[in-house]
């Protein structure tokens, strides 16, 4: 279980091309959040998308398969966002720690043995409702009461399911296939699945 040289690479890599597209989600998040309040609905323009946030962690850790790969690409992600100017400034720090502790814990339950779509759709709803938690208080949510509360949950765990589970699986399985992730986990599973084949 230990790292090695490759492992940290991906993760580098991986930090720095998902902290773009988290850099990207603030911006789309706030075009959602100004076109859906004339509505009454604007606290939910950020949760829709919010699943975006946390695709490093269980991207790299359905590749890498190793415990602690979901929170240190969250957290370089995060980093590399606020050192580009992200909107929400250290913060970000926090919610980069949170969401990858929320992915761990999905493959935790399973301890780190099975890396499927089930667990997948578990860490990517673990990273909803665990982010969700500290946000609550620390964004003030409390205002919106008690159904929007509910909807920005459901939104935000819809969202994270689609992205974090669905998408990041997909994508990471046909890199397998492609024959680019040989020296992981994950291809070296696309290999013997040929081989048997």
């Amino acid at each position: 279980m230990k790292w090695k040289l490759k492992d940290i690479l991906m993760v580098a890599i991986v930090g720095v091309l998902f902290s773009f597209l988290f850099l990207g989600a603030n911006y789309l998040g706030g075009v959602l959040v100004a076109a859906l309040t004339p509505t009454g609905y604007g606290p939910l323009g950020y949760q829709l998308i919010y699943g975006l946030w946390f695709m490093a962690a269980t991207f790299t850790t359905y590749i890498i398969q190793k415990p602690g790969v979901g929170i240190v690409a969250e957290m370089l992600a995060a980093v590399i966002e606020v050192m580009m100017g992200g909107m929400f400034g250290p913060m970000t720090l926090v919610n980069g720690f949170v969401q990858g502790f929320g992915c761990e814990l999905g493959f935790i339950t399973t301890g780190y043995k099975k890396y499927n779509m089930a667990t997948m759709v578990l860490a990517s709803v673990l990273c909803s409702i665990v982010s969700f938690i500290p946000e609550y208080f620390l964004y003030g949510y409390g205002a919106y009461g008690l159904s929007m509360n509910a909807m920005m949950l459901l939104a935000r765990t819809i969202s994270s399911i689609i992205f974090t589970g669905i998408v990041n699986k997909v994508l990471a399985d046909r890199l397998a296939k492609a024959g680019v992730l040989r020296g992981y986990k994950l291809g070296m599973a696309q290999v013997d699945m040929k081989e048997a084949a």
